[in-house]
């Protein structure tokens, strides 16, 4: 983002900003603790594909919270210094989040049927969809401050899913998988859709919140359409070709 852009970002929108990231943090960590960080130092049950994942979910996730921090402090330079990092790490983190789909493919196929793990991989797959979307229309308006950092407040919304799942599932067994998936599906939509409405009650530009939220409800739907004949058709094609 250019420094002239940059300052017209209130102190206080950057606080609001770095307070959602710093939750957004949070959960992160609560979620991933009870699935993966309390196995360090053994890691028995994840592989490498696994720990160059977490890594650079893990570094992304900092970036998120440390931008903005940066900018508050007007440590401009730094700031966009890291933003070009984000030229290397954002397709690091396209190709592992494919490897991470093929392994859980691979690993789902010995105990459940190709369109069971076809239909879950729904979720993976319109997170990669949505990861390259939002960080391509973010780089692609870098130079302007309010549409670049309403996208990439787009990935922070994704980075909640996973361990939000991961909290109601490991801390609420009882809710159940299935019911538990389409609950965290609808808070990032809830999310997304409640920072459009905010915009347009403010008169902002609420454009790239819009594309956010239909990219979410795109997603939603998606789900619920897991086991129609496009999807399976999508998920067999994959399958065959890009998990052989």
């Amino acid at each position: 983002m250019q420094q002239a852009s940059i300052n017209h970002i209130t102190q206080t929108n950057i606080k609001l900003i770095i307070t959602g990231m710093i939750l957004m943090f949070i959960i992160v960590h609560i979620g991933f603790h009870a699935t993966y960080l309390k196995h360090f130092p053994e890691f028995t049950k994840f592989n490498w594909i696994h720990h160059i994942h977490g890594a650079l979910m893990g570094a992304w996730v900092l970036l998120l919270v440390v931008q903005p921090v940066l900018i508050y402090h007007k440590r401009f330079t730094a700031h966009r210094f890291l933003g070009k990092l984000t030229y290397v790490l954002a397709p690091f983190i396209m190709i592992s989040m494919f490897f991470v789909a093929r392994e859980n493919y691979q690993a789902g196929i010995l105990k459940k049927t190709a369109d069971d793990v076809m239909a879950i991989q729904s979720i993976t797959w319109m997170q990669l969809f949505m990861f390259v979307l939002f960080y391509s229309l973010a780089i692609y308006h870098r130079k302007i401050t309010a549409m670049h950092v309403r996208f990439i407040i787009g990935t922070a919304i994704l980075m909640i899913g996973p361990p939000m799942n991961r909290i109601l599932i490991s801390y609420f067994p009882d809710m159940g998988a299935p019911n538990i998936l389409p609950i965290v599906l609808y808070l990032k939509t809830a999310i997304a859709a409640s920072l459009f409405l905010i915009d347009v009650a403010k008169k902002q530009n609420w454009l790239p919140y819009l594309i956010v939220l239909l990219a979410f409800l795109f997603s939603d739907l998606v789900y619920h359409a897991r086991y129609s004949e496009i999807w399976q058709a999508f998920g067999n094609f994959v399958a065959h070709n890009l998990y052989q």
